[in-house]
């Protein structure tokens, strides 16, 4: 079977196209008299406009747990265009620290003690088999905790990340 099309000629396509809508056009700026300078700009600003640089946690963050900041931390790989191929290794490492440390552990809680211990355990530094993984397999698991526990300080959800002072970042 062959099946015939009817197109539209071009003329009535145009009267169904929606017409083209500009967008507003900004306020005319007003002008001065010659001469006349511009009002100066505050040079210090008030107490009270001053920043207070003492990091503090958003109230609706403050029991974040540790499945809500892997869920951000990967929500934010995807979103920023990493391959599927890093997300989902990613996903497998963040599992497993999840397994370790507990997926319902308040990040609020964590403490550099117990992301040290997870970072010496077996299940970071040993095969099923019980043969020592390669180094850069060691590093990377321990990589993607730390990458997505810093993650959660610029989010805001925790104020410093729990980290072991060898793997610290500077503030």
């Amino acid at each position: 079977m062959q099946f015939e099309e009817e197109i539209a000629p071009p003329q009535e396509l145009a009267a169904v196209q929606a017409p083209m809508v500009q967008a507003p056009k900004p306020p005319a700026r007003q002008a001065q008299a010659p001469g006349a300078r511009a009002p100066k700009a505050k040079s210090k600003p008030d107490k009270q406009d001053k920043p207070d640089n003492k990091p503090k946690l958003r109230v609706e963050f403050e029991q974040k747990t540790l499945l809500e900041l892997v869920e951000g931390y990967l929500g934010s790989l995807e979103s920023s265009g990493k391959s599927a191929g890093t997300v989902a290794s990613y996903t497998m490492e963040l599992k497993t620290a999840m397994a370790e440390l507990g997926e319902e552990t308040r990040l609020q809680s964590l403490t550099s003690e117990q992301v040290e211990a997870y970072f010496n355990s077996r299940k970071v530094t040993r095969l099923k088999s019980g043969k020592s993984k390669a180094k850069p397999s060691i590093d990377k698991t321990r990589r993607v905790l730390r990458l997505a526990l810093v993650w959660g300080v610029q989010a805001g959800w925790i104020k410093k990340a729990p980290l072991p002072e060898a793997q610290a970042v500077p503030a």
